[in-house]
């Protein structure tokens, strides 16, 4: 891999780039990106909405949903719920899948369907099927360790570690709770910080390539994170605010949240990543 100023296709000659060869000898381009490119990105992503309200509506439908029935099965478990939380986070990249499929399509002019995006991932689902159960793995590895953190802070064998009835906010209020999630927060970033890296461009390049295996997309995932450090950083925490915001208003903003930054992340994809035809080579 190397950084340089060269054209390849309808890339500009001024465009700082970087080379990377698979394994299966797929010559892929990545670009330097600037913080700005990230309202740029959003912008494209509102644009998407607007033009296909329908799938947008069902998929930020469908999270709303998911944060209100975590919501008020788990009030009384905060420990639980935090958890959850987390793990909707890491496991997002693949609930968008239907998003990046429907902003491919709209983006070749096409008329994104809902039930074809429903089904995207049979278009390459060895590999995103793989690329899911690395998810899988991690965020159940996470969502058994997080009770042990709780039994070990609060020097407690129970997960609920105030009384159930004092709520969430009697849980993140108390002394035990200040200290768990002191603990928590800088796991969470940390792990959350790990999956983003090897998920941001990762299905958009499955769905793209298929020639490109899902290791190999999550390695070039994780460079391509690296060549950007600070633009990426930036961007997982426009991301993490976002959500975070759609959480807290019980879900309710995940009807614009989910549908904005799934179509914001492919047009994050199609600006870092290019794929060269062997007859450009």
């Amino acid at each position: 891999m190397s950084g340089h100023t060269q054209t390849y296709g309808h890339l500009s000659t001024d465009e700082h780039v970087h080379d990377h060869v698979t394994e299966q000898g797929e010559h892929i381009i990545s670009t330097d990106a600037k913080v700005s490119d990230i309202g740029r990105w959003l912008k494209r992503g509102w644009q998407d909405m607007a033009e296909m309200p329908g799938i947008s509506f069902f998929y930020g439908a469908i999270m709303a949903l998911s944060v209100v029935l975590v919501y008020f099965s788990f009030r009384n478990n905060p420990i639980h719920m935090f958890t959850i939380a987390t793990v909707f986070v890491m496991l997002s990249p693949f609930l968008a899948t239907g998003l990046y499929y429907a902003a491919k399509q709209l983006e070749e002019g096409n008329k994104p369907k809902l039930l074809d995006s429903m089904v995207s991932w049979k278009s390459n689902a060895g590999d995103i099927g793989f690329y899911a159960a690395v998810l899988g793995v991690i965020t159940a590895a996470w969502a058994i360790f997080t009770p042990l953190l709780a039994a070990i802070v609060a020097q407690s064998h129970g997960l609920l570690i105030v009384d159930p009835s004092l709520g969430l906010m009697g849980f993140v209020l108390s002394e035990a709770g200040v200290k768990f999630m002191a603990y928590f927060v800088v796991l969470a970033v940390a792990l959350t910080a790990f999956v983003f890296t090897i998920s941001v461009v990762t299905i958009p390049l499955l769905m793209k390539d298929k020639n490109i295996g899902a290791v190999q997309a999550m390695i070039l995932s994780f460079q391509i994170s690296m060549e950007n450090k600070f633009v990426m950083a930036v961007w997982a925490s426009v991301i993490a605010v976002l959500i975070a915001i759609a959480i807290f208003s019980l879900g309710l903003g995940m009807l614009i949240v989910m549908p904005l930054l799934g179509y914001a992340s492919w047009h994050a994809f199609t600006d870092l990543v290019k794929i060269v035809p062997a007859s450009q080579e």
